[in-house]
């Protein structure tokens, strides 16, 4: 793929984010089921504002200030500092993110919306950066997703259309795009049920209608407050598990997909009329096809209407003014420009030249799944040695009864094959370290037998609680070979109050949904 054929994909990418999104932000979160077939919005030749858009271009200035190296918590910082949008998981994350906590806690803790949508909505940058290397898009799109959801179906929602639409630069075949998808994640997750349903709903001959109902009854989660049709509420489509929304919203996603048979607008009102996360869903479909076909593809009607300036509304206007890309073409091209140097930077070569022509290369390799075990822990990487930090469940401390956590060690040299790790925890007033303050570590090399070893502390706190407790540990070579004293902060926080059962009361129009009694 030439370098202009690349840059008409990525802007048909990012056009199809303003067409999709542009369709479905007026039904955004309205369960019913809406029967439309253009725009319904004034149209005044901007698109609608979408944080699915806004998202990837925070990485993208991420990008562009830190280099392809960054990680979960070089974004986190990006997406505390400049992310003003504070709803549902991007809240409770930016909250847990000022407390000190890192991802991928910061998308577990205390975050009932971690299965929920906001993360595969962003996905496409990852892909557009690495167009034919799904494990690499897949790779960035994990540390994307746990900065939110941390070990909730969100990650793997996100990987999962990563990995299709990084292929789809060189595949446009559907099914063969979500066999691809799947063979990233979890055979046992909720997404790949959801992925499979649709595939069997629609394999199946069941009509949209009527997939629209499987989906009401199999997969919705609760609604929160926007509209809902009189229809849907008679059925008892009203409510269901808090932040629940991610499945059913991947089905809408390949069912919709399936349904078009490869035409754009069929694929995209299917969506819309589903209803649900309408914007997010109508969004992601349009980029896949942008990513497949280029910009060309979609027809004047879809473009001229929004023409092709972008509009932000969830990016920090003052500290980011004058770096905001203001149309999808400069988009393109500062994406194009990083995927230059990411390239270059990570020694990639364009599949043409990898000489790899069997589409098998495309699915997972065997280890990619040993990812997800970095779900659950805090990752730091120093020179010679890997430092991952377990709570060993809720980083809550309790009065009087020990809070266990876990240092996982491991020696990452390539010249000597061991030594000796020296760990310190400093203690803060009030707390006590059990069995004791410090500990001695034999590595050997990581890929060696002992070269991997965990370390356990036990951290009490006497007296009163107070709501924050930050320690630091500290790691020191016996032989410092490398001159430098290594430390991995820790956070735990005290916590009151019992979650209180919700009692749902209507109130306003039959069509508001219920609300929480407060």
């Amino acid at each position: 793929m030439n370098k202009e054929e690349y840059r008409n994909r990525v802007n048909g990418c990012w056009m199809g984010k303003n067409i999709g999104g542009t369709l479905g932000m007026p039904m955004e979160w309205e369960r019913s089921r809406n029967q439309v077939t253009y725009y319904t919005h004034d149209l005044d030749g901007k698109p609608l504002p979408n944080d699915d858009l806004d998202i990837q271009i925070l990485w993208l200035l991420a990008l562009e200030d830190k280099g392809i190296h960054i990680d979960a918590k070089t974004m986190g910082e990006y997406f505390n500092e400049f992310m003003i949008f504070t709803h549902a998981e991007y809240g409770v994350a930016k909250t847990n993110l000022r407390t000190g906590f890192q991802p991928p806690v910061t998308g577990s803790f205390n975050n009932d919306f971690k299965d929920s949508c906001g993360s595969y909505i962003r996905a496409e940058i990852w892909a557009c950066l690495f167009p034919g290397k799904p494990e690499k898009a897949a790779e960035y799109a994990f540390e994307d997703a746990i900065i939110d959801h941390g070990d909730g179906e969100g990650v793997y929602a996100e990987i999962f259309i990563a990995v299709m639409e990084s292929v789809a630069f060189y595949i446009k075949d559907i099914r063969k795009l979500i066999e691809i998808g799947l063979s990233y994640i979890p055979e046992d997750c909720a997404v790949s049920h959801a992925v499979r349903s649709a595939v069997e709903t629609f394999d199946a001959g069941i009509s949209e209608e009527d997939a629209r109902e499987h989906i009401m009854k199999n997969f919705i989660g609760h609604l929160e407050w926007h509209y809902i049709s009189e229809e849907d509420e008679k059925k008892g489509y009203q409510n269901g598990k808090m932040g629940w929304d991610v499945p059913s919203n991947i089905m809408i996603i390949i069912y919709g997909l399936l349904f078009g048979g490869g035409d754009f607008e069929k694929s995209i009102l299917a969506a819309v009329h589903f209803g649900e996360d309408t914007d997010c869903t109508a969004g992601t479909i349009a980029s896949l096809f942008g990513i497949m076909y280029g910009v060309d593809f979609f027809e004047k009607k879809w473009t001229e209407p929004i023409g092709s300036g972008i509009v932000t509304y969830s990016i920090d206007p003052f500290r980011m003014a004058g770096r905001i890309p203001a149309t999808v073409e400069e988009f393109t091209e500062r994406v194009f420009k990083q995927k230059e140097l990411a390239w270059k930077e990570l020694g990639l070569a364009e599949k043409e030249e990898e000489g790899e022509g069997e589409e098998s290369s495309w699915h997972a390799k065997p280890y990619f799944q040993n990812l997800y075990d970095e779900m659950r822990n805090i990752r730091y990487k120093f020179p010679y040695l890997n430092v991952r930090v377990d709570y060993c469940g809720e980083p809550v401390i309790t009065q009087g009864e020990p809070k266990k956590i876990k240092l996982v060690l491991s020696n990452t040299s390539k010249s000597l094959t061991a030594d000796r790790v020296n760990v310190y925890l400093y203690s803060r007033d009030g707390c006590i370290v059990m069995p004791q303050n410090e500990v001695s570590v034999f590595l050997t090399m990581a890929h060696m037998g002992a070269g991997i070893k965990e370390v356990e502390f036990q951290v009490c706190a006497e007296g009163p609680l107070k709501p924050i407790y930050r320690f630091v540990a500290e790691f020191i070579f016996e032989e410092n070979k490398n001159r430098k004293t290594m430390h991995v902060p820790l956070v735990l926080v005290s916590q009151m109050g019992t979650v209180r059962e919700v009692k749902w009361e209507k109130k306003g129009p039959h069509a508001v949904n219920n609300l929480p009694r407060i």
